[in-house]
């Protein structure tokens, strides 16, 4: 876990609160949490887990992480085109 990480989720909660609860801010906000609880999952196991039951669950570990970056990445590419819609209509 990484205070990285745990800043990323504050700023989706703030992002979510000052705009409501629409899409790009729910899938930036499941994705985040999903790879901070990941993360944490991580560093659990290496600390409780035996080494072919810490790697059987590496793997699980590893594929919802990624599905939580990948919805991260597709709720920020929304919010970007929403930015730059409002941006280019402004103009």
């Amino acid at each position: 876990m990484s205070i990285g990480q745990v800043f990323i989720v504050l700023i989706t909660i703030y992002y979510i609160v000052k705009s409501g609860s629409k899409l790009d801010g729910i899938l930036m906000l499941t994705g985040s949490c999903l790879s901070l609880l990941c993360s944490i999952f991580i560093q659990v196991g290496a600390l409780l887990w035996e080494a072919e039951t810490y790697a059987f669950s590496m793997y699980i570990i590893s594929g919802i992480s990624t599905l939580g970056s990948v919805l991260f990445v597709i709720g920020f590419f929304l919010l970007i085109r929403k930015f730059l819609k409002n941006t280019i209509s402004t103009n």
